[in-house]
C-alpha cells in the first residue's frame, strides 16, 4: 500500500496536537517525521505527475507532425502514381514510331518536357519530406533525452532533500534534549538556592548556630533540592522540554505548509499546461504509484 499523500487536514490535526498537553514531545517528533515523509509522496507524485504530463505532450505533438507528413507523404505517392501514368500514355504515343504530323509531336514533346519537369518537382518535395520527417524525428529524440535527463536529476536531490529534512529533524530533537537537561538543572538547582539565599537574607539561621560545616549551614538548600527533585523536576523537565519543542515543531509546521502550497501550486500549473487534472492521472497510473522507500 502506498503511503497517503499529505493535505491540510492533517496539518490541521497537527496543529491541534501541538495544542494537546496529553502528546508526548517523543509522539510529536515522529508524527511530524511521518508527515514530512507523507510529503515527499506528494513531492514525488508531481514528479511523476510532470514528467508523464509533458511525455504525453511530446509524444502527442510527435504523432500530430507525423501524421501531418503522413499526408503529405500520401498525396505524394498519388501524384507519382498519376506521373507513372502520363509516362507509359506518353510511352504508348511513341510506340508506333515518331509521328509524322509536327504539332502531334510537339505535343508530344511539351508532354515529356512537362514530366521531366514535374519529376523534378515531386523528387523534391519527397526529398523535402524525407528530410524533415528525418528532422522531428531527431528533435522528438532529443526532447525525450532532455525529459529524461531532467527526471534523472530531479530524482537524485530529491532523495537528498527528504533524507535530510528527516536527520535535521532527529538531530534537532536531540538538541532539544541537551537544552533541555541544561535548562532543567539551572531551574532545580536555582529554586533551593533561592530558597536558601532568601532565608539568609532575613537573617533566620539556618542552624541553631553557625558551624563551620557547610551541609550543615545550607541544611534548607539541601533539603529544597532534595523535595524539588521528588516533586517538581519531572514537571520542570516537561514544561522546559514542552516548551521548546513546540515552539521549533510549530516553525517546522509552518515551513512544511508552505512547501505543501507551492506543491499545490506547481500541479495547478501542469493541470493547466498539459490539460489533464491530476485525480485523472491517478486514476489512470494509481497501480504503480508506491512512494514508500521515499526515506
Amino acid at each position: 500500500m502506498p503511503i497517503p499523500s499529505l493535505s491540510e487536514k492533517d496539518l490541521e490535526a497537527y496543529r491541534n496536537d501541538l495544542s494537546d498537553p496529553e502528546k508526548s514531545i517523543g509522539e510529536l517528533f515522529i508524527k511530524l517525521n511521518g508527515l514530512y515523509q507523507r510529503f515527499a509522496g506528494n513531492e514525488q507524485l508531481l514528479a511523476d505527475f510532470e514528467y508523464v504530463a509533458a511525455l504525453n505532450s511530446l509524444e502527442n505533438t510527435y504523432a500530430q507532425k507525423k501524421e501531418h507528413f503522413n499526408k503529405e507523404i500520401t498525396e505524394l505517392k498519388r501524384q507519382f502514381k498519376q506521373l507513372d501514368n502520363r509516362i507509359i500514355a506518353a510511352e504508348q504515343k511513341l510506340r508506333h514510331g515518331i509521328p509524322e504530323d509536327l504539332l502531334i509531336m510537339d505535343k508530344i514533346i511539351a508532354e515529356q518536357e512537362s514530366i521531366v519537369e514535374d519529376q523534378e518537382k515531386l523528387n523534391n518535395a519527397e526529398t523535402h519530406i524525407v528530410e524533415q520527417v528525418r528532422k522531428i524525428d531527431i528533435e522528438h529524440g532529443k526532447a525525450l533525452q532532455k525529459l529524461e535527463q531532467q527526471q534523472h536529476n530531479r530524482e537524485i536531490p530529491f532523495k537528498s532533500k527528504f533524507s535530510a529534512l528527516s536527520e535535521q529533524l532527529r538531530k534537532a530533537e536531540k538538541e532539544i534534549a541537551l537544552k533541555v537537561n541544561g535548562f532543567s538543572l539551572i531551574a532545580i538547582i536555582g529554586i533551593p538556592l533561592i530558597i536558601d539565599l532568601f532565608f539568609g537574607v532575613l537573617g533566620l539561621p539556618t542552624f541553631a548556630r553557625r558551624t563551620n560545616n557547610i551541609i550543615f549551614n545550607h541544611y534548607l538548600f539541601l533539603i529544597s533540592l532534595i523535595m524539588v527533585e521528588l516533586f517538581l523536576a519531572d514537571k520542570i523537565r516537561n514544561r522546559i522540554s514542552r516548551m521548546l519543542s513546540v515552539s521549533y515543531l510549530k516553525d517546522s509546521l509552518n515551513t512544511l505548509g508552505n512547501l505543501l502550497t507551492e506543491n499545490e501550486r506547481q500541479v495547478a500549473k501542469v493541470e493547466s499546461e498539459h490539460h489533464i487534472p491530476l485525480a485523472e492521472f491517478v486514476e489512470k497510473n494509481g497501480h504503480v504509484l508506491d512512494y514508500k522507500d521515499t526515506f
